[in-house]
């Protein structure tokens, strides 16, 4: 079976220097599976590879996206899995690098088929969620209790879901889950695992946002809103829940401290705050789901 080598761990720790060591010791492409790099748009605040390391070997998933697309996990997964044959036709090793585990959790176990929602459903569904999002929670438990110990309130995306996914269909999304899971690849996955001391990783993080603010962060989610029709903060909720490129950490606190919402102090402290709980959340889905 080919070989597909994996590189995981949390955000600033280092994956992409990595990723290019080994793509250059044994002859490989790398393939990201970051779902905001996927965008052109917020290239500082996303961690974007830069122009020298993007030349010195083959990337590929990287920035192929507007500000205004949104992408699926099957997206990914499918076209992740063409550019793997296609690494692996041209004789050389895919090295897939990013942060987001449910990317990889998917391409390599598969996922439950669920029926599209149309956008009528999923504007729908924003609407509740930002009005009355207790109300959605009630209507998702009423109609599958078994849900309360699965699906939890603080998960907003997973809530969202099982709602559009009852009220298209008629059925639980526990239903699409019994389903046998629609697979894209089979491979020998291999996987580094990068792991560092907390205290360093946390001091990494915080000097990282410090040099994305240098490089022009701020004005990058500036340029960013700009070309939205926003003119208060709900709309910029819709934003938010609109548009995944709004879930790069930092984007939000930046947008308040825009709009003098809050000072330019606390926008720091808290983007890299979030920063941190990212990396630790990262640290352990990787610990139990890739090995």
């Amino acid at each position: 079976m080919n070989k597909v080598l994996v590189i995981t761990g949390p955000t600033a720790s280092g994956k992409t220097a990595l990723a290019i060591q080994k793509a250059q010791e044994l002859n490989g492409e790398i393939i990201n599976y970051d779902r905001l790099q996927v965008y052109k748009d917020l290239p500082i605040l996303t961690a974007y590879p830069t122009l020298e390391e993007i030349s010195s070997a083959p990337h590929r998933l990287f920035g192929y996206l507007s500000y205004n697309d949104n992408i699926s996990v099957v997206d990914w997964a499918e076209l992740a899995a063409n550019d793997i044959r296609e690494v692996w036709n041209n004789g050389k090793l895919p090295i897939l690098v990013g942060g987001t585990g449910m990317y990889i959790e998917v391409l390599i176990h598969g996922i439950s088929p669920l029926p599209n929602v149309p956008n009528e459903i999923r504007n729908q569904a924003i609407e509740l969620a930002n009005n009355n999002f207790n109300k959605m929670c009630n209507d998702v438990y009423t109609f599958d209790p078994k849900l309360i110990n699965i699906i939890k309130p603080e998960n907003h995306h997973q809530m969202m879901r099982a709602w559009e996914i009852q009220n298209v269909s008629n059925k639980s999304i526990l239903h699409f889950y019994s389903l046998p899971r629609q697979t894209f690849i089979n491979a020998d996955f291999e996987f580094i695992n990068i792991n560092m001391d907390r205290k360093m990783l946390y001091e990494r993080i915080n000097k990282r946002f410090d040099i994305m603010i240098q490089n022009g962060a701020i004005e990058e989610v500036e340029a960013l809103i700009k070309k939205f029709d926003v003119s208060n903060t709900s709309d910029y909720e819709d934003l938010f829940n609109k548009y995944h490129i709004f879930k790069a950490i930092g984007t939000k606190e930046i947008i308040k401290y825009l709009n003098n919402k809050i000072s330019y102090n606390t926008m720091i402290e808290l983007s890299k705050q979030y920063s941190r709980n990212y990396a630790k959340r990262q640290i352990t889905w990787f610990k139990y789901h890739c090995k």
